[in-house]
């Protein structure tokens, strides 16, 4: 089979989609749910593992959650501001909710049994029939016994018995039952594709990733910045729903697009890996500590031991392992030369100031965007160019570099600015004028385009990959020690409440890619200034060409050690 079979879910606004969506992958928070109509606006698809048939393999499904569905626009006049903007979404909803069955297998078409059926029900259904779809019908919200018989309604409908469906997905009533029947039906469709009896539609592109998936990249930005239109762009299809209104999106939307690396491809294949390294790293050094005691006696107060320690320890990283194959791509996916690479893409909701947030799905947006800010390697920030850069971007670029994100600033919409930038001195000078809000992050690249015209599209890509890469950099024992050493001597430091001892760096290790984080052993692991830590990674940054990314730095000393390989023992009283 080309794929697995896709199933949309359709219905009425507020009938319980994204309820029976959750129930389905087993999810219950994928996709935000509340008693309130357009909450879902966008196109959500997710993976649901059927095995619930004896003797039969588990059957993975792809699951599309739509928007309320009509099939005409509305016209209808709304008495509040949140009724005309609902009332927008749904008309802008219905060519997503058709795209969705297009590209379907089967659609579950979901009512409310407490509502009953109703005329756009019955256009619904009509609709289905005449682009030959398979449909069930799932009558949601069956929540007690009490209820039985008020289905009997729907029977007017015309759908067959065998394919109607009483459920609670709530209350997890019912759902059970669904699922066999979606796994029985892949089945039956499997053999008929198997003999050439069946035509699988065409999937959407960027749904399911090509290649191997190396990052995970989040679009992040206040309301109306641009961003689904951005992945639209990139992914090179209408994935995301795209308006004027601020707030469209609600859930952050995936999609998968790829991205051509050359020979360096290879490297991001592999990765560094945390725990179980560094206790090896730290393990060896003590083990040499012990073993040439005597040594780091006569050398310590004198010199810097790091040469020592590398050459005889750390110069053969195979014997650490430091770096780890991810897992292997089947042999059948391995291609001589192929150095694209997928990318998977979060298009997350606008984030206003909170006391601006006044109802719980704009505050569910927002926790999930933060969530998707978590999750991700990259995180391109969308400034609109007219409205510039104001103080919560500066906020919420500062939370992404604090969560150890490389940052890459998308100034979209410079299609409106275009007047006043005719020259490159005049685009230099804006783009100058930008830096001067946001020195902190002079290490950060600023790439201008227009997602709606596609402008500049090529060179945010090349920046995209220099930071994947740049992320994923692994930078030798010695050539870290050697920089670091050079930093401590250029500019050394005297820490306080120490009696006047300066810091020394013992030896240096990069211990983790993606970010770049360095352990350093020292004299002295507390106290060192904050001023003092930023001057050695803007060195580590210059020296080995860390732009985009965060540095992260890990100082330890000998009695850390001590009380890392002994964690239950009590310090020792202090004398009187």
């Amino acid at each position: 089979m080309e794929r697995s079979m896709v199933v949309s879910i359709i219905g009425r606004p507020n009938v319980g989609k994204s309820t029976v969506y959750n129930r389905l992958i087993k999810r219950d928070s994928k996709n935000i749910t509340h008693d309130l109509p357009g909450v879902t606006r966008d196109r959500h698809y997710g993976f649901a593992k059927f095995d619930l048939i004896n003797h039969e393999s588990p059957r993975e499904v792809i699951l599309i959650d739509t928007g309320g569905f009509y099939l005409e626009k509305i016209n209808e006049p709304s008495k509040t501001e949140k009724e005309k903007r609902n009332f927008k979404f749904f008309n802008i909803m219905i060519d997503h909710a058709k795209l969705a069955i297009d590209e379907s297998d089967m659609v579950l078409f979901v009512v409310d049994v407490r509502e009953g059926p109703i005329p756009i029900d019955k256009s619904i259904i009509d609709y289905l029939r005449m682009k030959k779809k398979k449909f069930w019908l799932v009558i949601n919200k069956y929540d007690s016994d009490k209820q039985m018989g008020d289905e009997a309604d729907f029977y007017t409908l015309g759908v067959d018995i065998d394919d109607i469906f009483m459920i609670s997905a709530a209350h997890k009533r019912g759902t059970d039952e669904l699922a066999m029947r979606i796994q029985q039906e892949v089945i039956e469709l499997e053999k008929r594709v198997l003999n050439n009896e069946s035509n699988m539609p065409r999937l959407q592109i960027g749904v399911t990733p090509r290649e191997k998936v190396v990052s995970k990249v989040a679009l992040v930005g206040g309301p109306n910045a641009g961003k689904s239109t951005l992945l639209n762009c990139l992914i090179g299809a209408p994935r995301a729903l795209v308006s004027d209104i601020p707030g469209t999106t609600v859930d952050p939307i995936e999609g998968f697009f790829d991205l051509y690396f050359d020979k360096e491809a290879n490297l991001l294949d592999q990765k560094m890996s945390w725990g179980e390294k560094t206790d090896q790293l730290i393990s060896d050094y003590q083990d040499y500590q012990k073993n040439n005691s005597q040594y780091v006696q006569n050398h310590s107060s004198d010199k810097d031991i790091s040469q020592e320690i590398y050459e005889k320890v750390f110069v053969d990283e195979t014997q650490l392992d430091l770096t780890e194959k991810t897992e292997a791509m089947p042999e059948e996916k391995k291609v001589e030369g192929n150095y694209w690479r997928t990318i998977h893409l979060i298009d997350t909701a606008g984030i206003r100031r909170q006391k601006s947030i006044d109802d719980f799905v704009e505050e569910q947006s927002v926790y999930r965007s933060l969530s998707a800010i978590t999750h991700a390697d990259v995180v391109v920030y969308l400034i609109d160019a007219v409205k510039g850069i104001n103080h919560q971007d500066q906020r919420l670029v500062d939370i992404a570099l604090e969560k150890g994100k490389s940052v890459i600033l998308a100034i979209n919409k410079i299609d409106l600015v275009s007047e006043k930038l005719k020259t490159p001195k005049d685009k230099k000078l804006w783009i100058d004028e930008l830096r001067n809000n946001i020195p902190w992050l002079e290490f950060c690249d600023i790439v201008p385009l227009s997602a709606k015209y596609k402008q500049h599209i090529g060179k945010f890509k090349k920046v995209l990959v220099e930071t994947i890469l740049i992320r994923n950099k692994r930078i030798p024992t010695s050539a870290v020690n050697q920089t670091i050493s050079e930093l401590v001597d250029k500019n050394s430091i005297v820490i306080t409440n120490t009696g006047g001892k300066r810091l020394k760096v013992k030896y240096s290790s990069m211990i983790k890619a993606n970010p770049p984080t360095f352990l350093l052993f020292t004299n002295r692991s507390k106290g060192i200034p904050e001023n003092y830590k930023r001057y050695l990674k803007n060195g580590i940054r210059d020296s080995f060409d860390l732009k985009n990314a965060p540095i992260h730095l890990i100082f330890r000393t000998s009695s850390d050690l001590e009380k890392r390989a002994h964690p239950s023992k009590k310090d020792s009283p202090t004398k009187r």
